[in-house]
């Protein structure tokens, strides 16, 4: 037994190649690497990195045991 498609339900009016509405501007490794939410080296980083700009505050802290995630992680 096989079910019927529904006519005019939301699935017939959907568009499946249309993720998003809206216009997104296009994003790529630069935008991880505007702030500093990674370590941008390959070997272990522990020491803690520290962000201000304007109110916004960001301390990154590691594990001594992994180290840091860096942008080979992302």
């Amino acid at each position: 037994m096989t079910a019927s498609p529904r006519q005019g339900g939301e699935r017939a009016r959907l568009n499946p190649f249309e993720a998003l509405s809206g216009d997104v501007p296009p994003r790529d490794q630069r935008d991880l690497m505007a702030h500093p939410f990674f370590s941008l080296s390959k070997s272990r980083r522990v020491t803690p990195i520290h962000y201000r700009a304007g109110n916004v505050e960001l301390q990154v802290y590691a594990v001594a045991e992994h180290g840091m995630a860096t942008i080979w992680d992302a």
